[in-house]
């Protein structure tokens, strides 16, 4: 019995760490996708007009929206890992 909990408790930490660098890796580019639009947005005078605009915010909301979640998922699976090593070193 003793062997199964731990067994679980280590397949946990493998998840939670292979989950990081991924929800890093998503945050991270939708976090650079979101800074590129806005900053084209500004900087390209050609692309006036409500319906661009709109566009745009749109396509910046959505791309912030995942940012958020990303990073949520990274920070919440970087505290699973923490807590999984904890239990793991006072249990072992």
């Amino acid at each position: 019995m003793f062997g199964t909990g731990m067994g679980a408790m280590v397949g946990l930490l493998v998840a939670a760490l292979l989950m990081v660098p991924v929800a890093f890796g998503v945050a991270a580019r939708a976090d650079a996708k979101v800074r590129r639009l806005s900053t084209s947005r500004a900087s390209d005078p050609n692309l006036s007009g409500s319906d661009v605009d709109v566009d745009v915010d749109e396509r910046c909301e959505r791309w912030r929206q995942l940012a958020t979640r990303a990073w949520l998922i990274c920070g919440g699976a970087s505290l699973v890992a923490v807590a999984v090593v904890g239990v793991l070193v006072c249990v072992g």
